[in-house]
Order: structure tokens, then sequence, then C-alpha cells
């Protein structure tokens, strides 16, 4: 039934000639990769640093825990399944859950979470750029309902859930200690899981495997150190740094140019230059880990102290 739901998504694709083909890869990039962390950035560097935490927070634990599924139910893309299903564009590795929906989820639910109540038309629209995206991994054919409907599910959970974690925290001190050390058993589990496990090692007609579990494997270290960081580095900044941002338009906007080329830089070339130069999973981990700590730590130092802002937030707000 999933498939037959994909293959009359296709027919209605090749009916209207792909018209709808672009507008949904735009929505569907929306939800994943460099924008999503760029705006946690600005609103945690700037604009309004709870929900910047927020962002990060849950957009790690969610990819954390998206990993952890689709490395152990190792389900293979609609295409692979059935031969008929012809996708707008590819997508890597196993499909349960959409990687895409999970982001969305926490992401849009994360801002629909903070500020829809306040203001129900943009909590609306959240709501409806999780749908679309949720739509849009359907309609390009890289992923089942089941693959969204859980990818979303699990995203909304940690949104929500996170919430009630974070409420328990701030009722007292040393209560925030938690986050890093857990941070750091779990990696530590879920490193030695997956390197553990055993993977689905099937072969198509020319002899090459449907899924490289290797590949698989080294986007699990990466979530694994984007996790890890931003529990370290949410602690370290909430303990250590504790910059504000009750400072001037032009100070924020300063924060926000300088920090974006520094995202720019660090994702689209040194990032490239590394992994090409050095093989291995624990690569992957070791950048994404340092990403998270330049972030939400090294950075937020540097600009706060070459702002040379003595006042700061109390330690652990």
């Amino acid at each position: 039934m999933d498939l037959q739901y994909l293959l009359l998504l296709q027919k209605f694709r090749q009916a209207t000639g792909g018209a709808l083909n672009d507008f949904f890869l735009q929505i569907s990039d929306l939800s994943y990769g460099i924008f999503i962390w760029t705006l946690a950035c600005v609103l945690f560097w700037a604009a309004d640093k709870k929900t910047g935490a927020f962002l990060f927070l849950n957009m790690a634990v969610s990819r954390f825990l998206m990993q952890l599924l689709k490395l152990t139910f190792c389900v293979y893309r609609p295409w692979i399944r059935s031969s008929e299903i012809v996708p707008v564009e590819t997508a890597s590795g196993y499909s349960f859950p959409s990687g895409h929906s999970v982001t969305g989820a926490s992401n849009y639910g994360t801002l629909m979470a903070r500020y829809g109540r306040r203001h129900k038309p943009f909590g609306a629209f959240m709501a409806v750029m999780l749908l679309l995206t949720m739509f849009s991994r359907n309609y390009i054919g890289v992923h089942t309902p089941q693959d969204v409907a859980v990818g979303a599910a699990l995203g909304l959970a940690v949104v929500f859930g996170g919430d009630r974690v974070w409420e328990w925290i701030d009722k007292k001190p040393g209560r925030d200690r938690i986050i890093p050390c857990a941070g750091a058993a779990l990696t530590a589990l879920f490193l030695l899981y997956i390197c553990l496990k055993s993977y689905p090692m099937d072969y198509d007609a020319d002899g090459k495997l449907l899924v490289e579990p290797a590949k698989m494997m080294k986007d699990g270290y990466k979530d694994a150190g984007r996790f890890l960081g931003v529990c370290l580095g949410w602690y370290l900044e909430r303990r250590y740094v504790r910059f504000s941002t009750d400072v001037p338009a032009l100070t924020k906007a300063a924060r926000c140019g300088v920090g974006v080329l520094v995202i720019l830089v660090y994702e689209l070339a040194f990032m490239p230059a590394v992994t090409g130069a050095v093989q291995g999973g624990w690569i992957g981990f070791l950048l994404t880990f340092g990403e998270l700590m330049l972030l939400t730590v090294v950075y937020p130092l540097c600009f706060s102290r070459l702002e040379g802002r003595r006042a700061r937030v109390p330690a652990g707000t």
C-alpha cells in the first residue's frame, strides 16, 4: 500500500511534467543542513538565546535518535524495494525514519512551541511547513508514508519531551550537569553499538551492495559528534561563558555576520578538505563535534571578550 501511494504520486508527477518537482525539492532542503544550523546560531547569538539553545539541543537529540533507528532497522529505500519507483532525485542510505521529517519536526516544532502560542499565524505557518516537508519526501519518491510519519513523531516527541526536561533542570542548580554526562555515556554506547552490530549485505544484479553499511556508519559518527558537541557546548556556555543578547543592534549584526562566515568556511571549505585528506568515520565525528563546540562555546567566548562586556547573565540561566 505504501509503495502504491508513491506510484500514484509518481504518475501525477509524470502527468504534470514535473512542474512541482523543484518546489518540493526546495521545501525538503529547507528542513535539513546548513540553513537550519545557521538559523539556530542567529537566534542563539543575537535574538533569542534560549530558543536558539533549544533548536541546537532538539536537532542534535532528534538526529542522534534518527541514526539509532536507521542503523537498527536498516530499511531499504523505495526504489530498491520496487523497480517501478523512479524518484525525482536519489538519496543514500537507509529509509526509515525520514531524516528530513525528523529535523523538520524538531526545527519547526521548536519554533511552533516557542512562538506559536503568542503568534498563532506563525504557529500555523510552522505546522504547514512541517506537513509540506513530510509530503515532499513522499512526492519526490525517497520515503514511504511510514518513514515520514515516524520521523515527524520522533522529532515532535523530542521537542515536547525536551521542554519538560529543561523545566526540570532549571528547577534545581546542578541538574544541568546531567546533560553532558548523559550525552557522553549515550554517545559511547551508540558508537559501540553501531560498530559491533551486523548489517544487511544484499547485492544488486551487478554485484554491488544495495546499501554500504560503512557509509551509513559514517553518517552515524557525524550525528554522534553533533550530539556530544551540543550537550557539552550547551553546558560549558551556560556555566562559564554566559554571554548576553542584550546588546545593541549593530553588535548583534556583527556577531551574526562574522558567525555566518565562520559557518560557511567551516562547512564548505574546511570540512570537505579534511575529509578528503583523512579517511575514516572518526574524522567525521571529530569535525562535527568540533563544529558544534565552535558555534556554542568558542565563538561566543571570542565575541563576548572582544566586545569587552564584563556583565554576563547569571550562571545556569
